[in-house]
């Protein structure tokens, strides 16, 4: 009997836990996790998300990398060399063609694509990512780099895994900080599952999505990333995955060979992001043109490819030729091969390969291609290792460990690009083992980070959005700032005087207000200026008269008008200028909104930094 009453009352847990969240429709394993979210603690609860998270956004980023690799497996093995050039003539064109077109037709033109956004829903949207990035990015990123797009998976694996951490915390109720540390272990899982390299995940997490907040709570997001990566050990083969074994042993005499790396590959890096941002400028005029962009974008990587087959796809293979020494393989399959393989001619064409790459990557994301910088980046950063110790060894310069340079070029050019140096060292040395190598590449990635922030202090990717307070930066007070709505700062005393009312009226609301400042507006409800107590003291003092003057005649131009646009950053910078504590808020046809108080801003700024601190 006692068994059965237990039971009973284990069920009607079971129920009120269900009918606690009326959300939507939900299957059983829904119904199950909103019982148990009921029973355990919240560290329990979210410890377990991280496990659910990590497995489902590394099963995602798996299935992406296996089904690509695939396709270009099949293109590289199974197709002779002649048909080949008309692959690579035809593919990149189809690719990013298809790709424009599934956006504007199955995801209604949400071109969202890069890791900008996540930062922005993070900041702006307070870590809510709409639920259809689970899986459009593996649709679009596979057909992009699957017909030959020079891009990387990774960003979109990312993409996804955030997407998953976002939407499994939105579907159970969790709170902002909640969401982001899942959504952080999403992404984390995913770049883990797509290297086989955990920690690279986490530092991934850290040094991108989780930059100016601050968390004591991060198991989950490491059990996500152990997830992601044993997927990655069990479901792919070394052939998938980024592996580089063989590798020289680090000899301390060549340490200026890598301090010279590092401002060759910091230089690099800041080339490959100028570079993108001119193509992307480019390719802006066409903004409306979604399928003229497309095949101009197609058709321009489509010759780069048939001129250098190392740009097509991702790129990684071309690596692993180089690291297996089968350098003449790339110079058979390019349209260089009637010009021999003398060094000098295999010198010439992986440096024109390494600067193209720059162009390739940003014409494939910038004319409507799915991808991300992230593959790119370490591959023209081998490349760059490789033509280095090529260099050297023309020079005549003996035992140059030129293994060695082209994992540590592709840490540095990922460092300078991405701003991500924990990130680029913890990859190479998880992927290749060459954990006996931290030296030069905490060397060559700090070097290629310094030099770009030498020249811009954030990731010029980002640089917009910090600037408009839209994405968290490393400054805190801006962060917390830039999370206030403009509208909890209107002060709700704020009072609005027409130019219709007498002086003697006006003087009436001063002396029965507690405000300093009222608003003036004309008949047709046009804001014309402010009124300050200050500036009608002599009238309320008796030592001018009334009679001789008019609301429309005392009103004066604010220092600043507000727009509904602006952040509250920007607004707080206005008021430090002005040194007032009341600014107006106009809407786009200047009418008058209300007061902005310095005072709401000061008051809110505190209660959100109370939350930052428990």
């Amino acid at each position: 009997m006692y068994k059965i009453k237990r039971l009973y009352v284990a069920f009607l847990q079971f129920k009120g836990a269900f009918i606690n969240y009326p959300y939507r429709k939900f299957n059983f394993v829904e119904i199950l996790l909103f019982w148990i979210n009921e029973r355990l603690t919240r560290s329990q609860f979210l410890i377990l998300s991280g496990i659910l998270v990590g497995l489902t956004a590394g099963l995602a980023g798996v299935l992406l990398k296996i089904i690509v690799h695939h396709i270009q497996l099949f293109i590289n093995n199974e197709i002779p060399f002649e048909e080949r050039l008309f692959i690579y003539a035809i593919f990149p064109l189809v690719g990013i063609t298809l790709t424009a077109l599934v956006v504007k037709y199955f995801f209604k033109g949400d071109e969202d694509k890069e890791l900008s956004f996540v930062l922005k829903d993070i900041s702006q949207n307070q870590s809510k990512i709409k639920s259809n990035k689970m899986y459009s990015q593996i649709v679009q990123s596979g057909i992009t780099v699957g017909f030959g797009g020079s891009v990387g998976l990774e960003t979109p694996i990312a993409v996804t895994g955030s997407a998953i951490g976002s939407n499994y915390a939105q579907r159970y109720r969790l709170d902002f900080k909640e969401r982001t540390l899942l959504l952080a272990s999403g992404a984390a899982a995913g770049i883990a599952a797509a290297f086989n390299a955990p920690i690279a995940g986490i530092m991934f997490a850290f040094e991108i999505l989780l930059t100016g907040l601050v968390f004591t709570d991060f198991i989950p997001l490491v059990i996500a990333a152990i997830c992601g990566s044993l997927l990655s050990t069990i479901i792919l083969n070394e052939d998938v995955l980024f592996n580089l074994r063989a590798r020289e042993a680090f000899n301390y005499l060549n340490i200026f060979y890598y301090i010279v790396l590092g401002v060759l590959t910091g230089f690099y890096a800041r080339y490959f992001l100028m570079v993108g941002q001119k193509v992307h400028h480019f390719f802006e005029r066409f903004k409306k043109r979604i399928l003229l962009k497309a095949l101009v974008g197609g058709g321009l990587l489509s010759l780069l490819c048939v001129a250098f087959p190392p740009l097509f796809g991702e790129g990684y293979l071309n690596i692993k030729i180089l690291h297996q020494g089968n350098v003449d393989q790339l110079i058979h399959e390019s349209l260089f091969r009637n010009l021999g393989n003398s060094q000098l001619i295999i010198l010439i064409f992986l440096a024109l390969a390494t600067l193209l790459k720059a162009f390739a990557t940003s014409i494939t994301l910038s004319s409507g291609g799915n991808g991300g910088n992230f593959a790119p980046s370490l591959v023209a950063g081998g490349l760059l290792g490789y033509v280095f110790g090529l260099s050297l060894e023309m020079l005549g310069v003996q035992d140059v460990p030129t293994t060695n340079l082209m994992l540590v070029g592709m840490a540095g050019v990922l460092s300078g690009a991405l701003y991500a140096p924990l990130t680029a060292i913890f990859l190479i040395a998880e992927t290749s083992g060459g954990y006996d190598l931290f030296i030069p590449l905490m060397t060559v990635s700090v070097i290629a980070y310094v030099i770009n922030r030498f020249f811009s202090p954030i990731n010029p990717a980002f640089n917009k959005l910090a600037e408009e307070g839209k994405i968290f930066t490393t400054r805190q007070d801006q962060n917390i700032l830039s999370q206030i709505p403009l509208k909890k700062c209107i002060n709700p005393a704020s009072l609005v005087l027409s130019t219709k009312e007498s002086m003697d009226e006006v003087m009436q609301k001063f002396r029965n207000s507690d405000q300093n400042s009222m608003a003036v507006i004309d008949s047709n409800n046009q804001f014309l200026g402010i009124l300050n107590r200050e500036h009608l003291r002599p009238y309320l003092l008796g030592k001018k008269s009334t009679s001789e003057t008019s609301v429309g005649k005392l009103a004066i131009k604010p220092s600043f008008i507000i727009n509904p646009s602006d952040s509250v950053m920007k607004v707080t910078k206005m008021f430090d200028e002005a040194d007032v504590w009341q600014l107006p808020l106009l809407d786009e046809n200047k009418q008058f909104l209300g007061f902005i108080s310095r005072s709401k801003i000061l008051t809110n700024y505190r209660a959100l930094l109370r939350d930052y601190s428990e």
